[in-house]
């Protein structure tokens, strides 16, 4: 048999034997909640699909509350946990009831570090729906597909109330991807989640004004600590007008916005002749209608 120079032919060091012990089984039950475990297409993985399991409710709200979903500071693994475990929240909705007197009752807290949280969880009601989409889990939707969708049909109850056909026409929707939407807000508990988001006064529209293609084509790299935005916010502003952000400085980067103690990136992209802004040119970039 021929090879093509370069081609590297893989060498077999050795057979390895089967030496007895037991073989792997994917269980057939969830091992927390004893719920049968299913199996969805051709993956090879099995999940637990009840909806009531402690790991799916504490997986679930962590998800929920995420940087790259609602964003709520201070709600990480070990809180989430302590809510769970007392019995505070069931559901993702459940964290928009707390009050003063619940977050105290917990080990750990005081006034200032409840008093932070709650604020935390009030304020992400005003994330953009393409977020809340995200947080809600469904499988095989990221913040992109979530975005996508919602610049489609313009409100989490248009995305809702999409038939596949209508998904499938979303450039890089598959199959899937589109059945997966369909099934997930076709389950009346997904439904009434969304229900009770609605009721919290949570954002279903879609702000198509607080995007743009303005970026686009555009490559941003973020250093060093920015006056007022955090680096999460500044990117978020950015992906918002169509451009994207990278974590390191190259030729083909279009600007690099530098905040305090930049250090070795805004050194390499001035070697590299990268213009260099500041958050207040960025935000004049992104304001400025005429550009």
């Amino acid at each position: 048999m021929s090879r093509k120079a370069g081609e590297i032919i893989p060498e077999v060091v050795r057979v390895a034997e089967h030496r007895g012990g037991d073989i792997f089984r994917l269980p057939d039950k969830c091992p927390v909640c004893g719920h049968p475990t299913e199996k969805s297409g051709d993956e090879a993985a099995v999940r637990c699909v009840n909806p009531n399991c402690p790991a799916q409710l504490l997986r679930g709200i962590e998800h929920f509350a995420s940087r790259d979903a609602m964003n709520i500071e201070g709600l990480g693994e070990a809180v989430v946990k302590l809510l769970c475990d007392n019995e505070l929240v069931h559901s993702s909705a459940d964290l928009y009831e707390l009050n003063m007197q619940d977050i105290l009752s917990l080990p750990g807290f005081k006034e200032k570090s409840a008093g932070n949280l709650l604020r935390a969880i009030e304020n992400s009601k005003q994330n953009q729906p393409d977020r809340l989409l995200f947080a809600l889990g469904v499988r095989g939707i990221g913040r992109r597909s979530a975005e996508l969708l919602l610049r489609k049909f313009g409100s989490i109850d248009g995305v809702m109330n999409a038939s596949e056909e209508d998904i499938l026409a979303i450039d890089s929707f598959g199959d899937v991807l589109a059945k997966s939407v369909v099934s997930a807000f076709a389950d009346p508990q997904m439904r009434q989640l969304v229900d009770r988001l609605r009721g919290y006064g949570l954002k279903f529209d879609y702000d198509k004004a607080a995007s743009s293609d303005k970026f686009a084509g555009m490559t941003f790299v973020l250093t060093g600590t920015l006056p007022t935005l955090r680096r999460e916010q500044a990117k978020e502003m950015i992906e918002n007008m169509g451009g994207k952000c990278s974590g390191s400085v190259s030729k083909k980067t279009t600007y690099v916005v530098a905040g305090e103690a930049a250090g070795s990136k805004l050194t390499k992209a001035q070697e590299l002749g990268v213009r260099v802004l500041t958050e207040a040119e960025l935000l004049d970039m992104i304001n400025d209608e005429g550009n």
